[in-house]
């Protein structure tokens, strides 16, 4: 069985072609919305505002699916997990004591790319946006959901195939309750507060379970090169790179995706008997 754990603003639907190889493939699956995006409940001040309960409150929500899953699962339970869920993922595991035995970490949020200043000025100005009664507001330049155009820098960011792309506009064109728009600075305080935690001394040293990161050379969003870095502290750990991919790896082009989800899988797979 796999617990699929999406990023920030994803949603189920955009995941539907990988459920159904998964269970083509003959796994279990199980994948939610986070609290705050999806079809779950939301934070922010709009709809469109995509807020932070704190990272704390999503780890414990995590901690409640998995005890639910565990009554549930005969055998063991696996993840799979992108970007702000591999954060999160990464958290789970080194506090100890989970029921998750083997994990795959697809481009994990381990630190933001924030330009153009760069992460330690933006932190900061995160920070003093909070303090002085800003942070449910857009980041600048943020905003309410737009559709993504084939081409434009967002795609380049995420992936090389423009139909995948375009699968995301889809369903919020259909479904437009979907849509989330950019973080607000009370989401990006809390995330470099929650980096800060991830990669703190001893942190990623703790975790026990063995973890493949897979890891796309052409990332715009999360920095990869503190996600290197990090799974180098991760006892066991192997990185697989992935040149020419954007941020998301399993919405990429043929037949890199493929590749991805045949990796992802076979590290999976050991250890099931």
């Amino acid at each position: 069985h796999v617990l699929m754990l999406t990023g920030r603003a994803d949603f189920v639907e955009k995941y539907a072609e990988t459920l159904h190889d998964l269970v083509d493939a003959g796994w279990g699956v199980t994948i939610f919305d986070w609290r705050g995006q999806g079809l779950s409940r939301r934070l922010g001040k709009t709809p469109q505002h995509g807020a932070s309960p704190g990272f704390g409150v999503w780890l414990g929500d995590l901690r409640t699916l998995l005890a639910w899953l565990q009554d549930r699962v005969d055998g063991p339970i696996t993840a799979m997990a992108h970007s702000m869920g591999g954060h999160l993922l990464l958290r789970h595991l080194a506090a100890g004591n989970s029921p998750i035995t083997r994990a795959v970490l697809l481009a994990p949020m381990v630190g933001v790319a924030a330009k153009p200043l760069g992460p330690a000025i933006t932190a900061l100005v995160a920070r003093w946006q909070v303090v002085r009664g800003r942070g449910e507001d857009y980041v600048w330049g943020g905003g309410p959901w737009q559709p993504g155009r084939a081409g434009d820098q967002r795609q380049l960011w995420l992936t090389s195939d423009p139909e995948r792309y375009a699968d995301e506009s889809w369903w919020i064109g259909n479904f437009p309750a979907l849509a989330l728009g950019s973080v607000t600075w009370g989401w990006l305080d809390d995330a470099f507060a929650s980096i800060g935690q991830l990669r703190a001394a001893g942190v990623p040293e703790a975790i026990a379970v063995p973890c493949l990161f897979l890891m796309p050379q052409r990332d715009g969003l999360v920095d990869s090169a503190a996600a290197r870095a990090l799974a180098r502290r991760v006892p066991g750990a192997r990185v697989i790179d992935y040149p020419g991919a954007g941020h998301e790896l399993l919405r990429e082009a043929e037949p890199l995706r493929s590749e991805v989800l045949a990796a992802a899988l076979a590290h999976l797979a050991e250890g099931q008997g």
